[in-house]
């Protein structure tokens, strides 16, 4: 469903970000600036991009405005950020106008709940930093029939619950180090194969350490998400 251009965390070499396409469309799943990197050394070919935002962290966002200078004056494409809130869309405003001074020209941002793409289900508020109460979010896309859910970063895994079922794909931020802002593994883990067991897709991303993540799941159905080729 989803490939990843990195699944690391914050202070990992390659981050998390994932993307998928539509038609001639390519969507993105936040960007870090390691995700831009990696776009520019396989082409960007498309000539409409979205970029689907969780929250503002640099991780997450630093690559934004950079994805957007490069369209503007290296493919000639149109880059839409979608934003999950009205306040999250006023922030990155002030990020990719005001502070990077894109072309305006360049570049749309709408919110989610005005973006008329069948691929987009909704959003979800989750709980991740608390100097980001409020304007952090997982989204749920329907893709080629299934229900895709989308954690970002949260330290909760309650709020998709209700959207999960026998053949959805989740696809969900886990840690071996217990910060409080993320889902732990060593509680989480019950959880996810559970959901392994009634049938769903679970994929592990924004990992902070792959080689004890990978001891952790050993035995179970749940898998890394699959990285670009």
């Amino acid at each position: 469903m989803l490939t990843f251009l990195g699944r690391g965390s914050a202070f990992t070499e390659s981050q998390n970000s994932a993307f998928f396409t539509e038609g001639k469309a390519l969507i993105l799943l936040d960007c870090a600036m390691s995700a831009f990197h990696a776009l520019l050394a396989r082409g960007i070919t498309q000539k409409q991009i979205y970029v689907l935002v969780t929250h503002t962290h640099g991780d997450h966002v630093g690559g934004i405005p950079m994805l957007i200078h490069c369209a503007r004056y290296m493919s000639g494409a149109h880059v839409t950020v979608i934003a999950p809130s009205a306040e999250v869309a006023e922030d990155l405003e002030y990020l990719i106008g005001r502070l990077d001074g894109c072309d305006k020209t360049a570049y749309t941002i709408i919110t989610a709940d005005a973006a008329p793409f069948p691929w987009l289900a909704g959003v979800i508020p989750v709980k991740h930093a608390e100097t980001l109460a409020g304007r952090c979010f997982g989204y749920r896309l329907r893709l080629g029939g299934a229900d895709v859910l989308y954690t970002g970063d949260t330290s909760e895994l309650a709020p998709f619950l209700p959207y999960l079922h026998s053949g959805a794909y989740l696809y969900t931020e886990a840690a071996c180090f217990d910060s409080g802002v993320h889902l732990y593994i060593d509680r989480v883990l019950p959880e996810l194969e559970r959901l392994c067991a009634e049938g769903v897709h679970v994929y592990l991303m924004h990992i902070d350490d792959e080689a004890q993540m990978a001891e952790k799941i050993k035995g179970t159905a749940i898998e890394f998400a699959p990285l670009v080729s």
